[in-house]
């Protein structure tokens, strides 16, 4: 299946220098395909999002897929 436009969050606390307690809630990254990707391609990408050591997390994942069905 191919998926025409995705686009991933990494939401969490951020930590600024100087400040004492960290920004909740933060986009800490962004991982946008405007030109589209294929599930398997986009599967795979989450995979190694997981196991990078940068994006170490647990926690909630939400997901939302919208289809829109064409006339032909």
């Amino acid at each position: 299946m191919y998926i025409g436009k995705a686009s991933i969050e990494v939401i969490g606390d951020k930590w600024v220098e100087g400040k004492e307690k960290p920004k909740k809630d933060s986009v800490l990254n962004s991982f946008n395909f405007d030109d589209g990707i294929h599930a398997k391609d986009l599967a795979k990408f989450l995979e190694h999002l997981q196991e990078d050591h940068n994006h170490k997390f647990c926690g909630d994942v939400d997901c939302r897929i919208t289809i829109r069905q064409r006339d032909y």
